[in-house]
């Protein structure tokens, strides 16, 4: 529409366009939104919400764009970096989390000196009545489920694992930026979040590991591109997170639960960051080093593989343990009952 030829330029000659019934990542996408929406619809709590004012547009076009240039720059998210990354054992987990982590904190620091203040949506949010949410979202689970039939077997359960995740999303709030805000902020932090993210890696981890111990095929998806390249990447996603108050999947399991403000973060994210990182993609390859490139420890055997996984799950479990005050308490009220039973045993 612009009159740029997409297909000169150097991104999308390393990373050829699909139709979107063929690229798992599109389509994962779009089921990560309708599964938030089914779960929305189910738990009758659908609303269309958040309509942003002049500033919280700003805040969320700006966070979107941020983590749609970052995330392309890094090639990978969340979820591709961080999640999987560190499941899998990647060296390039730990340089896109350290730098991550910088990036939402300077994004925070920005968002509670500029933005914190001036923030505001509109007093307006519309919900349809239970019966009907409930009708619609039987309806919109039929649909979805229908799709993966005329799929080709690896789009379909990328598709069917999207529906779930978004579903997972919307049931258990689950959200990567707040796990990086329980750990860059601890004053705030309710360490839930930490926690769970932990247990997820460990399970996802886990999985990967017995795969590997009964030489069962899996591909590890390890981008090619330099360290420092990731490390900037990771930056400005980061600052994205700190400005938007939002991931890229949280964004979509909450933009199909009607929130407008999630809905501009995606739209930011896809239409406006992504673009743009692709129009200067080869200026960042020209001027960053290539090398060194990141790789998996699972390339030094399977028990080397899964303790960088193993280790970084259980320090955010116990972290997230730690700050949790009432987590703290109730593990302390119980280890003393133990203790006494066991004194009063041991004394009778």
């Amino acid at each position: 529409m612009l009159g740029i030829e997409i297909d000169k330029l150097q991104y999308y000659q390393q990373f050829k366009l699909m139709p979107i019934i063929d690229d798992t990542t599109q389509l994962i996408v779009i089921a990560i939104l309708l599964g938030g929406a089914s779960a929305a619809l189910l738990t009758k709590s659908f609303s269309i919400k958040h309509i942003p004012g002049k500033w919280m547009l700003l805040q969320a076009v700006t966070g979107g764009f941020l983590l749609g240039y970052g995330a392309r720059l890094a090639l990978g998210c969340n979820i591709g970096n961080f999640f999987s990354a560190w499941s899998a054992g990647g060296i390039h987990a730990v340089t896109f989390t350290a730098t991550l982590l910088v990036g939402v904190f300077i994004g925070l620091r920005i968002t509670e000196g500029l933005l914190v203040e001036r923030v505001r949506p509109h007093r307006f949010s519309f919900s349809l009545k239970p019966k009907k949410q409930l009708a619609l979202g039987i309806i919109v689970v039929i649909i979805s489920l229908t799709i993966s039939l005329f799929l080709r077997t690896t789009a379909a359960v990328w598709w069917l694992a999207g529906l779930a995740f978004g579903a997972l999303g919307w049931i258990a709030g689950l959200c990567f930026a707040t796990c990086y805000r329980d750990i860059v902020a601890p004053k705030y932090a309710s360490g839930v979040m930490a926690r769970a993210i932990g247990l997820a890696i460990l399970t996802y981890a886990t999985g990967i590991y017995i795969l590997q111990l009964l030489q069962i095929p899996f591909r590890f998806g390890v981008p090619q591109i330099g360290q420092l390249q990731i490390a900037i990447g990771g930056l400005i996603f980061g600052l994205g997170i700190g400005i938007a108050g939002t991931c890229i999947f949280s964004s979509e399991w909450r933009a199909g639960g009607g929130s407008i403000y999630s809905i501009i973060v995606l739209l930011s994210t896809i239409l406006i960051g992504m673009p743009a990182l692709a129009l200067n993609y080869e200026w960042w390859l020209t001027i960053l080093p290539q090398e060194p490139k990141p790789f998996t420890l699972y390339s030094y055997g399977p028990s080397t593989g899964y303790i960088a996984p193993l280790t970084f799950s259980l320090i955010m479990i116990g972290y997230g343990i730690y700050i949790d005050i009432s987590t703290r308490k109730t593990i302390t009220t119980l280890m003393t009952k133990f203790t006494n039973r066991l004194t009063l045993k041991t004394n009778k």
